[in-house]
């Protein structure tokens, strides 16, 4: 059985002034650490959430970006192509030009040339048959 007496008393009194220091000296430096441990754990989260959004956000920054890029690349590409075929456009109609004045020069030149030879020849075929009919007619033909 139990008996109370005087050191009963005075084991409550050291439990209780074991409590006390341990709560003052252990538990609440303790409990202030987990405290503070807990917020530090608390903000890496919630910077951790900021960079992951902010991250997300400059990968669709990004692709915005490049999808601009690339539309403006297209319109640039189709607007460079259309020049060049405007420019090659240009150059044949300047080649056809030439071309026409080129074969019209040789037109008139053959033609000059096909007249001095009909020329030429008229005038043989003129002797041609002078000398002919001298030579039929036996004597010299005059005109």
């Amino acid at each position: 059985m139990i008996s109370i007496n005087a050191t009963l008393i005075v084991q409550i009194i050291h439990f209780l002034i074991l409590v006390f220091v341990l709560n003052r000296l252990m538990l609440r430096p303790l409990m202030h650490q987990m405290e503070e441990r807990d917020q530090y754990i608390d903000k890496a989260r919630k910077d951790s959430e900021d960079i992951l959004a902010e991250a997300e956000r400059l990968v669709e920054e990004r692709q915005a970006m490049e999808w601009k890029a690339r539309r403006g690349a297209a319109q640039e590409r189709a607007q460079l192509k259309e020049q060049a075929v405007a420019e090659a456009e240009g150059i044949f109609d300047e080649t056809r030009r030439e071309v026409a004045g080129i074969r019209e020069r040789i037109d008139a030149e053959v033609q000059s040339q096909m007249k001095k030879a009909e020329q030429a020849l008229n005038q043989e075929a003129a002797v041609l048959a002078e000398e002919i009919a001298e030579k039929i007619a036996g004597r010299r033909i005059s005109h």
